[in-house]
């Protein structure tokens, strides 16, 4: 495969060098169509290709997997869809309260964390998952312990602007 073909993707193997998920991971986020690569060749063995959006889609996919199964993150991703929202999770501000996850748009944080305080007396317990910064970093940091190639030329500048 020409090395044009594959700029700005990464295989499989880097996708799972650079999200920290398993194989069996990837295989079922790519048939329940949460993240789906680009499949190129022979399809009993095809080449999978995942685009730098994907990958970092994965990566935030590996952080709520820590608080979240597969199917709640499927239900997530549905009700984005249905809202006709983006489907992806990783520009996403996204915050756990007790066992609820909650989408809150950022220039309503403010306002949010007040009107939550103020209704609980400054007793809510409040987890951000993984700002879109340090995703980036870890994802940057994980590509150079494990020398992914060309890794900056691939992924780009970063894609959003980060506070």
């Amino acid at each position: 495969m020409a090395t044009s073909e594959m700029q700005g993707e990464f295989t499989r193997q880097e996708a799972l060098t650079l999200t920290g998920l398993s194989s069996g991971q990837l295989s079922r986020l790519d048939q329940a169509e949460i993240v789906v690569p680009r499949k190129l060749g022979n399809s009993k063995r095809p080449v999978v290709l995942y685009s730098w959006q994907q990958i970092l889609e994965l990566r935030t996919i590996a952080n709520l997997r820590q608080r979240l199964s597969l199917q709640e993150i499927r239900k997530v991703i549905n009700h984005l869809r249905n809202l006709h929202f983006e489907p992806s999770l990783f520009d996403k501000f996204l915050i756990f309260s007790d066992d609820k996850l909650y989408w809150i748009n950022s220039d309503e944080l403010g306002d949010q964390i007040i009107d939550l305080s103020s209704k609980n007396q400054g007793q809510l317990l409040l987890k951000a998952v993984h700002p879109i910064g340090q995703i980036l970093d870890d994802i940057r940091q994980q590509a150079e312990r494990k020398h992914v190639a060309d890794f900056d030329k691939r992924a780009g500048r970063i894609p959003i602007e980060v506070a």
